[in-house]
């Protein structure tokens, strides 16, 4: 819906942009010097209308691609990674050969509202792994103290 309402923004502003007003071949006033108030008017108007089209552009391209990093688990609806902005867990649908449990990773793709658990908790179609970046902290510390009670007496 936000996608269709920038699109007949960006029409709308077009339009504008290119109807091409032009004054009269009468109405030459030779005695002054510099652009007119109309040229100027005219001006102000195409810039502001450039600059609103580069934002609608701006916000639209970043909207269709979301960025989700987080720690990896095993989770009861699959590999399932906790934001770690939102604090949200996202069961991970895709592109998911490469990521691994227990890694912090940064994928991009389209979080699926329409599919959500009793939690709330949503899907997230990868469509790339933008990074990884090794080891959670909680599973190096959680198997590095399962190790140290392994070998107590």
């Amino acid at each position: 819906m936000q996608r269709r309402n920038g699109i007949v923004a960006f029409a709308a502003l077009s339009s504008v942009l290119l109807s091409g007003a032009s004054s009269p071949s009468s109405c030459s006033n030779s005695s002054s010097i510099g652009p007119s108030k109309g040229e100027v008017v005219g001006a102000a108007v195409g810039i502001g209308a450039a600059i609103a089209v580069g934002t609608i552009v701006l916000v639209e391209v970043h909207k269709s691609h979301h960025t989700i990093k987080g720690c990896v688990t095993a989770g009861p609806r699959g590999i399932e990674v906790q934001n770690e902005r939102d604090k949200k867990i996202y069961a991970l649908t895709g592109i998911t050969a490469n990521v691994k449990v227990g890694d912090i990773v940064q994928v991009q793709g389209n979080r699926n509202k329409d599919q959500k658990d009793s939690r709330g908790n949503g899907d997230f179609a990868v469509a790339k792994i933008s990074r990884d970046y090794g080891p959670c902290k909680a599973a190096t510390s959680t198997s590095t103290g399962a190790l140290a009670s392994n070998l107590a007496p």
